[in-house]
């Protein structure tokens, strides 16, 4: 093969290369928005069903305290302690909510570090990996030009 063809195809391969790792990049970036995107919905419905878990909990007591009204017992001792640890259960059931939902979002923030990541990563392979071939390339067609003194 001629010293030119072969300056030609690696030259060619080079930037097949880069621009394959530059694809690659491009689509580690955008799973990298996908995975954020999903870490705040996660967090906003974290919120939401937080919020729907207490008010929940809230109408429980409410007719708690009324059902202890309507039989004619007083606010007070046992009644008050059924209310009061109603309550706390309440409040860790919307607890263990949002730490389900935050935990989920924090999976969904460690995916998109590591995408960005390995975008990063693609980018730099494309790009070294194409210089690599260039350069060999290059070298490969002068060591045939120097064999045959001829590009062509």
């Amino acid at each position: 093969m001629s010293a030119g063809l072969t300056a030609g195809a690696e030259l060619f391969s080079g930037v097949s290369r880069y621009e394959a790792g530059a694809t690659r990049a491009r689509l580690f970036d955008a799973n990298a928005a996908i995975a954020d995107r999903q870490a705040q919905s996660e967090a906003q419905a974290g919120a939401y069903n937080e919020e729907l878990v207490r008010m929940k909990g809230e109408a429980v007591e409410g007719q708690q305290v009324a059902q202890i009204g309507a039989s004619g017992l007083q606010q007070k001792g046992t009644p008050t302690a059924v209310v009061a640890g109603t309550r706390m259960v309440n409040e860790m059931d919307a607890l263990q909510v949002r730490n389900n939902a935050l935990r989920r979002a924090w999976g969904f923030e460690v995916q998109g570090a590591s995408d960005r990541t390995q975008a990063q990563m693609s980018r730099e392979a494309g790009f070294f990996g194409g210089v690599g071939t260039v350069i060999g390339g290059g070298a490969q067609a002068y060591g045939q030009y120097r064999q045959t003194d001829s590009w062509f």
